[in-house]
């Protein structure tokens, strides 16, 4: 029995949490944007721990993804078992096309993914996925006006084509907060009910509910049930952004509520994000007809002294991992990331370690570079790779690392090769602006290239055997407020540019 544990639990950027269980395995799907492969996929047994799996979208027949623009592509995500399969249902804002990709359990676990994607012909996003008696439902945030009024819709479909069979109706305007959007229909005791979000995915974002004796509505709240959990008005919390939520059930039967939120650092007298939304848990007491989650305030350590049966189904306590690869398989990490494609043979895996060939574009542009990252997971954190300088070839070209939000504000430390030495540079666009600073040179290729992610900085460094050349930023540059957008956090990565061969043994990420 598990008598606590903290939230989040899934950290880094995982927005748009949606949850379902198959037998005994939890099955969790999260919002990736410009990122690549699309739809993070993890699984987990106790709710508490979970492994990152292959994820859904593998190739451009599922989804188009490399006209995707900083914080557009894959937005959010749902995910429903039914007959037998899993069906995720999102939309690639790159296309404005919502889907869905249907998915089959084999006999090694691993949920094999249809090549082909099912088109619905909605003008929306957000989509949820609901069956009943057979049918398939979906309902969406769209514009129902030349005004920007956004409104939840609903429509029937035909679930082999995508075809509209009856609406789309609208079936709830919200309770006046901004931009109501990430549905979802949960079915109890013969009622239906409606969640959603409401307030912007900002520092006015809340869950509300709504509910209905049809599943055409009308949905109605009451004035005592909504904002059904937030923290808008509760600054001081150290999780804030409390929105988009999904409400499912363990093996007991206890209902638990997934949402994501933000864990701003304290900067002098102003508060930056730079982990991206992330994903969370609450216990949910359903026993009345509406739903109270947790205490109603979305805490980070969540006490179960008052959930005694949600306890009891958490059988495994939560285990604090930090992320290391040595490369020993033939198959790269679920948890690294790409920029709007794959890679191809620019990238390759040998036994001990992984080879990066660079290309010609840069992070500034919307293409695919020669970047390999994966999500900062904590304000305080280690991200180093080990160089193998005895394949690594820079020619004419630069290798290093990098740390970005988007293809406007990011930051790396390069090498490049200047008349028989290494140059070390620190490159770096803020806005518009971008600047390249000689930090040194030296005789000899790196052992290892770091990034030291703090609260209010980023430090670079690049350690030769007998030198070391580092610069330090803002991590402001890096954050949300930065580019007043929300949807994705910072990755850090490897990155090659031109003729360049990068050749690493290790990575690693850990945090104090």
């Amino acid at each position: 029995m598990v008598t606590a544990y903290t939230n989040p639990i899934l950290r880094g950027m995982h927005p748009d949490p949606s949850i379902v269980r198959v037998a005994d395995t939890f099955y969790l799907v999260n919002s990736t944007f410009e990122y690549y492969p699309g739809i993070s996929l993890s699984k987990s047994t106790d709710l508490l721990n979970w492994t990152p799996v292959n994820s859904v979208i593998t190739k451009k027949s599922q989804a188009d993804l490399t006209q995707a623009k900083s914080n557009e592509g894959i937005f959010a995500v749902c995910i429903r078992y039914f007959n037998n399969a899993f069906y995720v249902i999102t939309t690639n804002f790159a296309e404005f096309k919502s889907f869905i990709i249907r998915g089959v359990l084999t006999d090694t676990g691993e949920i094999h993914w249809d090549d082909e994607r099912i088109t619905l012909n909605i003008q929306g996003i957000d989509p949820d996925l609901y069956f009943e008696n057979g049918r398939t439902y979906v309902e969406f945030t769209g514009y129902i006006d030349d005004k920007g009024t956004k409104a939840i819709q609903q429509a029937e479909i035909n679930l082999i084509d995508g075809s509209i069979l009856h609406g789309p109706k609208v079936i709830s305007y919200g309770t006046g907060g901004r931009d109501i959007e990430g549905p979802h229909i949960i079915k109890k005791d013969h009622t239906y009910y409606l969640l959603t979000a409401e307030g912007g995915t900002g520092i006015g974002h809340m869950i509300t509910i709504f509910k209905s004796s049809s599943l055409w509505g009308p949905f109605n709240d009451s004035e005592q049930i909504n904002p059904l959990f937030t923290n808008r008005d509760r600054a001081n919390e150290p999780l804030q952004n409390i929105g988009h939520a999904d409400l499912f059930q363990d093996q007991q039967q206890n209902w638990w509520l997934t949402c994501l939120g933000t864990r701003p650092a304290n900067v002098g007298f102003t508060q930056i994000t730079n982990l991206g939304r992330e994903t969370l848990l609450y216990p949910v007491n359903w026993d009345s007809t509406w739903p109270k989650v947790y205490t109603g305030v979305p805490n980070q350590n969540v006490d179960l002294t008052n959930f005694p049966q949600h306890a009891a189904a958490l059988a495994q306590p939560q285990i604090k991992t930090s992320f290391v690869d040595t490369f020993a398989t033939k198959h790269l990490s679920p948890e690294w990331l790409s920029l709007r494609n794959s890679l191809g043979t620019d990238l390759s895996l040998t036994p001990g370690s992984l080879i990066l060939k660079g290309r010609d574009f840069s992070l500034s542009q919307a293409a695919t570079p020669a970047f390999l990252g994966i999500r900062q997971t904590e304000q305080q954190e280690h991200f180093k790779v080990w160089l193998d300088p005895t394949k690594t070839i820079i020619n004419s070209g630069k290798i290093g690392i990098a740390s970005l939000i988007n293809n406007d504000h990011y930051a790396a430390i390069l090498l490049q090769k200047k008349q028989g030495k290494y140059q070390v540079l620190r490159y770096q666009k803020v806005a518009d602006l971008e600047f390249t600073d000689i930090l040194g040179e030296t005789t000899e290729l790196p052992i290892t290239l770091e990034l030291i992610n703090q609260p209010a900085t980023k430090t670079f460094q690049v350690k030769t055997t007998n030198q070391e050349f580092s610069f330090t930023t803002s991590s402001l540059h890096f954050s949300n407020e930065a580019i007043a957008a929300l949807n994705t956090g910072d990755i850090q990565g490897i990155y090659a540019i031109g003729a360049a061969r990068l050749v690493i043994n290790k990575a690693e990420r850990t945090s104090n």
